[in-house]
């Protein structure tokens, strides 16, 4: 497990709960780190359009960060990349500042903005207002990510209000949705689990129409290990169960990119909140390459929870092959 396990002070949060996260605090960089991320998946509406964002910014210990966007055109099923951009970065306040050639994105403890254009063109010029706690994951913020290893912190804010707009093709399109940050880093003294080759993950986001907020991980290296973090709508967390993500994928795809074998989409059931959700992937080729190869995308969400009907609009992240052996 290492020995980074140190508790955080007390947060106005969480007051009675240990943490070893700051939701505040840890907006900011790690010292000593492998890896160090800030993610924002947005889903968003125009009058006649869908889109989806992605902004990702990591920060490495001995090199510059690097910047990725997207916009995810999902009524033209087209994927507007523009990644591993050199960014800098500066501290502001509680917050940060990033700046690349393909991003400007400004962070408090409450708002963001965020501003982004790729190389074709388009772009998107985003403001985001956090709504609710924070879901620090695994209740704690940290838990081991493979294996039992690899010490991993990691927290978000599942619900932030967006407003601003979208450009595509030169037609501006003023959105209005929802968004998620989430914040993650890994010790160096770690990293050999990273490089064993073994290691890939899902991870899957839904805050959905009842109210609850629903994070789902599935982290394989010798073994897959699937479970929930559960936001209740009423602020309460719970840690549940997940039925293993891999037997339970659909739709399997081949990328012409990296001749990877991708799904389309999971069947996720969560025995404890009888819960059987089905998350679709809005469509094919929403794939980023700096790195690891990965699927980032935008889903939309329908099933029941607790014997009712629930619907959403979330994000789906795929980290390194997943070895699919059959096309189905």
């Amino acid at each position: 497990m290492g020995t980074n396990f140190q508790a955080k002070p007390d947060n106005n949060e969480r007051p009675n709960r240990p943490m070893f996260i700051d939701p505040i605090g840890d907006l900011q960089p790690q010292v000593g780190m492998m890896g160090d991320s800030w993610f924002i998946c947005a889903t968003l509406e125009a009058e006649d359009r869908e889109f989806g964002v992605l902004v990702h910014y990591i920060k490495k210990p001995t090199l510059s960060g690097t910047s990725t966007i997207a916009i995810a055109d999902i009524s033209t099923s087209r994927y507007l990349l523009d990644e591993a951009k050199e960014a800098d970065y500066e501290t502001v306040g509680q917050g940060f500042k990033v700046s690349s050639d393909n991003l400007q994105w400004s962070v408090d403890a409450t708002t963001m903005a965020a501003q982004g254009k790729t190389d074709a063109g388009d772009s998107f010029d985003l403001k985001l207002k956090r709504q609710g706690p924070t879901i620090a994951y695994n209740g704690t913020g940290s838990f081991p990510l493979i294996d039992n290893k690899l010490t991993t912190y990691e927290y978000g804010f599942p619900r932030m209000d967006i407003t601003g707009s979208v450009t595509v093709d030169g037609k501006n399109y003023p959105v209005t949705g929802n968004g998620w940050f989430d914040r993650q880093w890994f010790p160096v003294a770690d990293a050999s689990t990273l490089a064993s080759g073994d290691t890939r993950w899902i991870w899957i986001s839904m805050p959905l129409s009842n109210g609850e907020v629903v994070a789902v991980w599935s982290a394989t290296g010798k073994q897959e290990h699937s479970w929930a973090d559960i936001l209740h709508a009423d602020g309460s967390h719970t840690i549940a169960d997940v039925d293993p993500i891999s037997e339970n994928m659909f739709g399997i795809w081949t990328s012409s990119k990296s001749s990877i074998n991708w799904p389309s989409g999971w069947n996720v059931t969560i025995p404890s909140v009888n819960a059987k959700l089905k998350i679709t992937i809005d469509f094919q080729g929403q794939e980023t390459f700096e790195g690891f190869h990965r699927i980032e995308s935008v889903t939309h969400i329908q099933g029941t929870y607790n014997g009712e009907e629930v619907t959403g609009r979330g994000c789906g992240e795929i980290v390194g092959d997943p070895q699919i052996k059959e096309i189905y």
